[in-house]
C-alpha cells in the first residue's frame, strides 16, 4: 500500500515538472515551428524561385503535413502504375505528372528535407523504370497522339446528293483505275462529305501524295499489286508518318504491333519502323497481297485490312454472303470498316481529278534522300551540324526513330539525309571517334572566331578543342572551316570501368536559341514531363537563356568496397523510407521494378 502511495506522488511531480516546462516554454515566446523563417538549402546556383517568394523550408514543416504530402504523391504514383498496366498511357503520364507536381509544386523545399528529397528520387528512379519499360515495348509514355483521318468518319451517314451522283459518274467514264470503281449511292455521298466537310483531310493527302507517290508507286508495282492502292493511305493516315489510332496502330498504313512483326519491321526503344514510310509500305504491300489472295476480292480485302481477316470472314460465315456491299447492307462489318472502303473510293476518285471536285492544292516535291550506314550511335544534332541542315529536317527524314539518336543495337542502320550530302558527311563524320558520336557536336566556324573563343562559347578548355581537331593551340581558324566540338566523355566507355558509378547531380543548364524541351532532355537522360516538373513548367516554350533545373547523371570514381558501402547506406535510406510510409513505398519500387524487367505483366 506504501508503495502504492509512493507511485501515485512520484506521477504527481511529474506532472508538475511537466506543466512548468510547458509553462516555461510557453513564456519564452518560441515561435511555433511552422513560424519559422525560411531556410532553404543553398545550391550553386541558389534554388528556383516561386512569384518572387523563397521556398519554404521543409524542415520546419509539421512531420503530419510531409507525411501527408508523400501520401499524396504516392497515390497519384499507384494510380498512374495502375493506369500503365490497363494500357492507359495518356492517363499514366497525368498521374505521374502529377506525384512529382505534388512534391515539386508543395510550400516546401525538397532539398532541405531528407524524406522529401528521397521521395522525390524514389519516384523520379520509379517512373523513370516504367518510362523504360514502354520505351522497350515499343510505346511511350510521352507519345503523342496524331488521330487517324478513318476514325472521324466511323459511324457517319453521308448524305445522297443526286448532283454529285451525277457528276461522278461522268467522271468515272474518262479516268483510268486498274481497281474496279463503283460509283453508288454511298460513295456519292461519301465525296460529297468530304468535299463539304473534311476538306482539310482531301488538301492534307493531296499535298503529301506528291512527296511520297514515287516511292509507294515502285513498292506497289514490286510486288504486283494495283496502282491505286496507293489512295488507301489517305483514309489510313493521310499519309502522315506519325499518325496514331486509338488501338496503337501506327505509321502512314497504320500497322499493328502484331502485323509489324510479321513482316519483319522491328520496335524497340531505339525505332519503330510501322513510322518508316519505305518499311511500313513494303509490310503494307506485303499484308493487301496475302489478303486478296485470301478473299480474291479487293473490296473484301481492304475490309480484312481494317478490321483484319478474321472479322470479314465470321461476317461471311454469319451471312453467307461473300460481297462488301451486301455485308455493310446488313450491318455485318464493324462502323469503321463500314465507310472505310467508301471513303477509300471517295479519295481515290478526288485524288485523280481534284479541280473536278473544287481542290486546287499544289502537291509537295517528291522526296529525294541519300542513305548512309551508321555503325555506331549517332545524335542527329551531329550529323545535321556536320551537313550544315536543320535537325528538324532529319527528324522529319527520319520517322522510324524515336530519339534523336541512331540504334546502339543496329550496326547496319540506314539513315535518310537530304540528296546531296552523303559525301560531305562521311568525310567530316570519319573526324570523330564512334564512341563519342552521341556526344560531341559540330561547329562551323565564323569570322572572328578562335580556338578560345570557341572552347568558350561550349564551356570546353581550349587544349580539349585543340586536340580533338588535330591543331595547335595557336591555330588560326578560317571561316566556314568546321571544328569537333567534344562537350562531354562518353558515358558508354566510362560505364564500362569497374571503378565508375552514375548518380544524378542538380545542374543548371542555360538555354540556347536552337534549343527545345526534346533535345535538352536527350541531352541529359531524362524525361520532356521530368523537365517541365522540375522547372515549373507550364508550357514547353523556352526562352532563350533561361536557366533550367535538371537533375544529370554524373560519373563518380569509387572503389568496389566503398560501393558496397555507399549502396549499403543507400538501401538502408530506403528501407527507412518505406517503414515510415507502411511498406507503401516497398511495394512501389518492387513493382518498378518487376515492370522495368518485365517480369510483371500488363493486367
Amino acid at each position: 500500500m506504501t508503495r502504492a502511495k509512493l507511485l501515485i506522488i512520484l506521477a504527481l511531480v511529474l506532472a508538475l515538472a511537466s506543466c512548468e516546462t510547458a509553462q516555461q516554454r510557453k513564456q519564452s515566446g518560441a515561435p511555433p515551428a511552422q513560424a519559422l523563417a525560411p531556410q532553404p538549402l543553398p545550391l550553386s546556383p541558389p534554388p528556383p524561385v516561386l512569384n518572387n517568394s523563397p521556398i519554404p523550408n521543409a524542415a520546419a514543416a509539421e512531420p503530419t503535413a510531409i507525411s501527408n504530402l508523400i501520401d499524396k504523391a504516392e497515390a497519384a504514383y499507384t494510380e498512374g502504375l495502375n493506369d500503365y498496366q490497363s494500357g492507359n498511357m495518356e492517363k499514366a503520364k497525368q498521374e505521374f505528372d502529377k506525384a512529382l507536381s505534388t512534391l515539386l509544386e508543395s510550400p516546401y523545399d525538397i532539398n532541405s528535407d531528407n524524406r522529401l528529397s528521397e521521395e522525390f528520387n524514389l519516384l523520379t528512379d520509379n517512373i523513370n523504370d516504367v518510362e523504360m519499360a514502354t520505351l522497350k515495348n515499343g510505346s511511350s509514355l510521352s507519345q503523342q497522339y496524331v488521330p487517324t483521318p478513318i476514325e472521324s468518319f466511323a459511324g457517319l451517314t453521308f448524305p445522297v446528293d443526286p448532283n454529285v451522283m451525277h457528276r461522278v459518274q461522268q467522271e468515272m467514264r474518262s479516268i483510268h483505275s486498274d481497281i474496279p470503281l463503283v460509283s453508288n449511292a454511298v460513295v456519292s455521298g461519301a465525296i460529297a462529305y468530304l468535299q463539304s466537310h473534311a476538306r482539310g483531310y482531301i488538301e492534307n493527302v493531296l499535298k503529301r501524295l506528291g512527296q511520297y507517290r514515287p516511292m509507294i508507286s515502285r513498292v506497289l508495282r514490286k510486288q504486283g499489286l494495283p496502282q491505286d492502292l496507293i489512295y488507301l493511305a489517305g483514309p489510313e493516315s493521310a499519309f502522315n508518318p506519325y499518325a496514331t489510332s486509338r488501338k496503337g496502330a501506327k505509321g502512314m498504313w497504320q500497322l499493328m504491333s502484331s502485323t509489324a512483326a510479321l513482316h519483319g519491321l522491328k520496335e524497340n526503344r531505339w525505332v519503330d519502323e510501322r513510322r518508316d514510310p519505305l518499311k511500313s509500305t513494303q509490310a503494307a504491300a506485303a499484308d493487301l497481297k496475302s489478303l486478296y489472295q485470301m478473299f480474291g476480292d479487293w473490296y473484301l480485302a481492304l475490309a480484312a485490312y481494317d478490321s483484319g481477316p478474321l472479322t470479314v470472314q465470321r461476317a461471311i460465315q454469319r451471312t453467307g454472303y461473300a460481297d462488301y456491299w451486301t455485308l455493310r447492307r446488313l450491318h455485318a462489318l464493324p462502323p469503321e470498316t463500314e465507310n472505310y472502303v467508301p471513303v477509300f473510293l471517295a479519295t481515290a476518285l478526288i485524288a485523280k481529278d481534284p479541280a473536278a471536285y473544287g481542290f486546287d492544292v499544289k502537291p509537295d516535291p517528291a522526296l529525294h534522300v541519300d542513305h548512309v550506314s551508321i555503325s555506331a550511335p549517332t545524335d542527329l544534332r551531329l550529323v545535321a551540324e556536320l551537313i550544315d541542315a536543320p535537325v528538324d529536317e532529319l527528324v522529319q527524314l527520319n520517322p522510324g526513330l524515336k530519339g534523336w539518336a541512331t540504334p546502339a543495337d543496329d550496326p547496319g542502320f540506314e539513315l535518310n539525309l537530304p540528296a546531296g550530302t552523303k559525301e560531305i558527311f562521311e568525310q567530316r563524320i570519319a573526324s570523330i571517334p564512334a564512341s563519342d558520336r552521341l556526344w560531341w557536336r559540330a561547329h562551323q566556324v565564323e569570322a572572328g572566331e578562335t580556338l578560345a573563343s570557341v572552347a568558350s562559347h561550349y564551356h570546353i578548355t581550349t587544349a580539349a578543342l585543340a586536340e580533338a581537331n588535330h591543331l595547335e593551340r595557336d591555330s588560326t581558324l578560317t571561316a566556314g572551316a568546321h571544328l569537333v566540338i567534344p562537350l562531354a566523355p562518353s558515358r558508354s566507355r566510362l560505364l564500362e570501368s569497374a571503378s565508375v558509378r552514375w548518380v544524378r547531380r542538380p545542374y543548371y543548364y542555360r538555354v540556347h536559341h536552337d534549343d527545345n524541351l526534346d533535345l535538352i532532355a536527350d541531352r541529359f537522360d531524362v524525361t520532356t514531363y521530368q523537365l517541365r516538373r522540375w522547372n515549373h513548367l507550364r508550357s514547353s516554350r523556352l526562352a532563350t537563356g533561361r536557366k533550367l533545373l535538371v537533375y544529370r547523371l554524373v560519373p563518380v570514381a569509387y572503389h568496389h568496397r566503398s560501393h558496397r558501402k555507399v549502396k549499403h547506406r543507400h538501401y538502408a535510406r530506403r528501407r527507412v523510407l518505406n517503414a515510415r510510409h507502411s511498406g507503401t513505398s516497398r511495394t512501389l519500387r518492387s513493382e518498378a521494378e518487376n515492370i522495368a524487367s518485365g517480369s510483371s505483366p500488363a493486367r
